[in-house]
């Protein structure tokens, strides 16, 4: 009987599994903030966003969102994608020797860094040194930021009917223009 009481169960548990409710989920065209199917690539959106078609140079630089935020991009991307290890336009204009020449910003001071803790061994256990963050500049380009895109996007026109409450705070007043994070970068990581 235990037997059969067991066997009972366990087919009751696999078919409830299988049973399909209707009620639970959310469709997938509902999913994001637009009314289309997400799966798909032909979707038609309500709105497109209007990609700044401004040259190198003759974009309008906009304000940081909070303190040390990536900067946006003030001109066209068209042609710098796919951004590659070997091959990143970005650079060309953006070094700190060529910034100045081309009047374009520099690359954050950060970006010349390796900030990742260095990892000492003790007793057979890896543990982090008692100051904490190690920053080692560099003379080059730290190659885990060679993809400018992955926190830069281009500036775009676009309306989006979502109210933002975010309210920055700067600790300094040139924060919203520029950023100071390569001073002070391991800000909160120390033991």
């Amino acid at each position: 009987m235990k037997k059969f009481l067991l066997l009972f169960f366990i087919t009751a548990l696999i078919i409830s599994c299988g049973v399909n409710n209707e009620n639970e989920g959310i469709d997938d065209d509902k999913l994001g903030f637009i009314e289309a199917d997400v799966l798909s690539e032909d979707t038609e959106f309500k709105v497109r966003a209007s990609y700044n078609s401004l040259k190198p140079g003759d974009g309008i630089k906009m304000d940081r969102s909070f303190e040390n935020a990536p900067p946006m991009i003030p001109h066209t991307t068209a042609g710098f994608f796919p951004i590659k290890i070997d091959r990143n336009i970005c650079l060309s204009c953006h070094m700190p020797e060529k910034a100045k020449e081309v009047n374009a910003t520099e690359i954050s001071k950060t970006h010349l860094m390796n900030i990742r803790e260095q990892l000492i061994l003790v007793d057979g256990i890896y543990t982090t040194p008692d100051e904490g963050v190690v920053v080692e500049k560099l003379e080059k380009l730290n190659n885990a930021y060679y993809n400018c895109s992955q926190c830069h996007a281009p500036q775009t026109e676009v309306t989006v009917n979502i109210t933002n409450l975010f309210t920055p705070e700067f600790r300094k007043e040139f924060g919203i223009s520029s950023s100071n994070l390569h001073e002070n970068v391991a800000e909160g990581t120390s033991k």
